[in-house]
């Protein structure tokens, strides 16, 4: 049996307002890891990727680690989380100090600190507090200073703040299901690490995942991460368009939107009729795959213009060089990657795992529906977090696993 909690073993969930995805590794060595379990289970209890329901979503999770520990012979104790919090801020701290000729790891420390050094209101915790790059003398950027020579230190820290609420939601709901949190990470945070090479965010890149209930994104730049937002609108809001518009149910539209409805409409190459039931009278109706997919392409559109606004507004849009960067079961929809190019005129891609630090069943790397927790398992320690709550150690099956995984 192995158990999942260990320091050479490592437990992702992520939940998603459609489906939760569990992954286990092992650690090959330092760098890499390789999955070892997986399981895809519905969701339950979750709206717009926020929890709305704990005892539905708790039962959810443990069902889905049930079946996992099951088919994989493991024993998962400490996971890993993600979150979508759509009332996230994120601040730029910065840091600036006086050097005595060489660059000491006494004044990185220091630089740090003073550049974390930011209050958050009563109903807000900082989640994530993340290293950018360091200035020398106002001029000189560098990943890591120390014994360099300098006379000003400089240092950017990207700070995450998210609803304190939600936290405890998140560690309430994995405590009815006996686990431990090792660490939460915010979503759009936890794909970059999956999906995005060093370049792609040196040239400054933006990485978009359309899930179901949230359009999550993130913006680097030479220096760092730049931004993190959560879009309260997904496919099942592209999906509720459909059933509204011909009148058919939210599972009969989910049908006619994955199956014969196109991103863009004029990439359709041959009109074709497509055979429906509607929601009132169940006589079998026809509808053009063109009128489908205009309604789809408008219902994305919507989504992009409030991401370009968000760009636009923190004056991001003319620093994506790199382009954009895909993911989620939005972007698997036909002709998607052609709305964005032409919505943005901008370089476009579907995002792949990146294989440098994790392997695993091909079926399961290739998997869209797994990048999230992929990222979740990849994700780097940020700054120590003074303000972070970890769940105590309980009495349950899992409190026994002593060996927490805490400096992975």
């Amino acid at each position: 049996l192995i158990m999942a909690g260990r320091n050479d073993y490592i437990a992702s969930i992520d939940i998603g307002t459609d489906k939760i995805a569990v992954l286990v590794a092992e650690k090959e060595d330092d760098v890499r890891l390789r999955i070892i379990g997986n399981n895809i289970s519905p969701s339950d209890g979750v709206r717009r990727g926020s929890i709305s329901a704990i005892d539905s979503l708790s039962r959810a999770i443990s069902k889905a680690v049930d079946q996992t520990q099951k088919s994989f012979d493991l024993e998962i104790g400490l996971v890993r989380v993600n979150l979508s919090d759509t009332h996230l801020t994120c601040i730029d701290g910065n840091g600036k100090i006086p050097i005595n000729e060489i660059v000491t790891t006494d004044d990185v420390d220091k630089v740090l600190e003073s550049a974390s050094a930011i209050t958050t209101p009563t109903n807000k915790e900082k989640l994530h507090t993340i290293k950018k790059k360091f200035i020398i003398n106002g001029d000189h950027i560098v990943d890591n200073p120390k014994d360099m020579e300098a006379e000003v230190l400089e240092s950017k820290v990207h700070i995450v703040t998210v609803s304190s609420a939600s936290v405890r939601n998140i560690e309430n709901c994995l405590k009815q299901c006996d686990l431990m949190v090792d660490r939460i990470v915010l979503d759009p945070i936890a794909n970059s690490e999956a999906m995005l090479t060093q370049e792609e965010k040196d040239g400054g890149v933006c990485l978009i995942d359309f899930g179901a209930g949230v359009t999550s994104y993130s913006v680097f730049q030479e220096e760092g991460i730049v931004r993190s937002g959560i879009i309260p609108m997904g496919g099942d809001d592209v999906t509720q368009e459909v059933a509204f518009a011909f009148d058919t149910s939210f599972e009969e539209a989910k049908r006619l939107k994955e199956d014969y409805g196109y991103a863009k409409s004029s990439t359709i190459k041959g009109e074709q009729f497509v055979e429906f039931v509607q929601a009132a009278n169940k006589d079998s109706h026809q509808l053009s795959n063109l009128q489908l997919s205009e309604v789809i392409e408008e219902t994305y559109v919507d989504i992009l213009l409030t991401l370009k606004n968000e760009l636009r507004h923190h004056n991001l849009e003319a620093n994506i060089k790199s382009g954009f960067v895909l993911c989620g079961g939005g972007a698997q929809a036909f002709g998607f990657e052609e709305l964005v190019r032409k919505f943005f005129t901008r370089r476009v891609k579907i995002g792949v795992v990146q294989r440098d630090r994790i392997s695993g069943l091909e079926t399961i790397l290739m998997d869209y529906r797994y990048a999230s927790s992929i990222g979740l398992l990849l994700h780097q320690e940020d700054l120590p977090q003074t303000d972070f709550v970890m769940l105590k150690e309980r009495n349950g099956v899992m409190g026994k696993i002593k060996k927490v995984l805490l400096n992975f």
